[in-house]
């Protein structure tokens, strides 16, 4: 690998660091991103940073690493938290014992996104090591609460604490050969349908609740939203993602509920979306009178895209090149901690040591000399960002 910073990436240290942070259970919720703390900050300090925790919550543990004092300054954005590991008999392997296997490793976060809180530290430990004194400041941060959100997380910090730097890497999203600019909103939508119980020999005594959701479902899987949107992005997307209704076989059911993800590129909003929804409600109300299905917003962001002229993205891609390393640029329909570092005046760039398409499956893995390249890669980026 041609770069002065290969020499200083320790493979089996990588490989530790995630080891010892796929076997604490942070399965948000409840989260218990305090397993990870002491973890981290003796990554941290090895390192000589200045280390600070943040709770927003007992137990939701933030750990901010920070070194240098210098105007300029960057931050590494990983979490701690994971999502659960679903249906255990689809694991090979336990998902909270890594096991390592033909260059992997595997286990339930080891590059969602603990094998990249390891990357980010070994490239921090890297340019430390041809830079300690260095004109800037870096911020090495492992978050909580972002699989659900991040209340508990980055915008904890950032809006109550007072975290700010000037641009960050987020290794949350992409690929080795690509880089995320631009992120798709969120609109979490629930369907709520009543009806009236009753014995399910007797249904014409009551009001069945899951029908008319159903049918509901089918009108809004027909939704057309339209073509004009910023085709930086490459549509909008919708899924049914839980129904839940009726408390037993004999029964009819009173209530049945069920909620959707669509995911919307700038230019569709959410005001759009819902008034198509009510156009199916409405359609459903008049073919049968008596469906009474109600619509609440679960959870909403917006889109964004981020300047690919920024120096952020200058210098990242300066350090790809450097490295002989592809490197495209694109939007996806993921949300990572990048949108809200966005709408808080921090450009960010999102990069994977991975690929995106392993993160929440079963069998989750990483490729360990990904790992490796990654560190080299963001080591770079420090460097073009400090002294490009």
């Amino acid at each position: 690998m041609e770069s002065k910073f290969a020499k200083h990436i320790d493979r089996d240290e990588i490989v530790q660091i995630v080891c010892d942070l796929v076997r604490q259970n942070t399965v948000n919720p409840p989260g218990n991103e305090h397993l990870c703390k002491d973890i981290v900050t003796r990554c941290m300090q090895s390192l000589g940073m200045e280390v600070s925790f943040y709770e927003k919550e007992p137990g939701r543990t933030n750990v901010v690493g920070r070194i240098g004092s210098g105007a300029k300054s960057i931050g590494f954005v990983s979490h701690m938290d994971v999502v659960p590991p679903g249906e255990l008999e689809q694991w090979n392997t336990p998902p909270f014992e890594p096991t390592i296997t033909d260059g992997r490793i595997y286990g339930r976060g080891t590059l969602d996104d603990k094998g990249s809180f390891a990357c980010a530290y070994s490239a921090c430990k890297a340019f430390l090591a041809e830079h300690r004194d260095f004109d800037g400041t870096i911020y090495l941060i492992a978050a909580a609460d972002e699989e659900v959100g991040s209340e508990l997380g980055i915008i904890y910090l950032v809006e109550e604490c007072g975290l700010k730097f000037d641009v960050a890497i987020i290794p949350d999203g992409g690929r080795m050969d690509l880089s995320i600019y631009g992120e798709k909103g969120i609109l979490w939508v629930e369907l709520e349908s009543h009806g009236i119980q009753a014995h399910g020999s007797t249904p014409e005594l009551g009001r069945n609740a899951i029908v008319p959701l159903a049918e509901t479902i089918a009108e809004i899987k027909s939704l057309d939203l339209g073509t004009s949107y910023d085709h930086a992005f490459d549509g909008w997307t919708m899924n049914v993602g839980t129904i839940q209704g009726g408390s037993s076989t004999n029964t009819v059911p009173a209530v049945a509920r069920a909620t959707i993800d669509f995911r919307l590129p700038a230019g569709i909003s959410k005001q759009q979306v819902l008034a198509k929804i009510d156009e199916k409600v409405s359609a459903m109300r008049r073919r049968s009178p008596d469906s009474d299905v109600r619509v609440k917003v679960l959870h909403e962001t917006e889109p964004h895209l981020s300047d690919k002229n920024s120096i952020i993205i200058r210098s990242f891609d300066q350090a790809a090149r450097r490295l002989n390393l592809p490197m495209n640029y694109e939007t996806f329909g993921g949300n990572t901690v990048a949108k809200n570092l966005y709408f808080a005046g921090i450009t960010s760039v999102v990069h994977y040591p991975g690929d995106d398409k392993l993160a929440h499956v079963p069998n989750e893995f990483v490729i360990i000399d990904e790992l490796v390249l990654g560190s080299v890669l963001y080591a770079e980026t420090l460097e073009a960002y400090f002294f490009g």
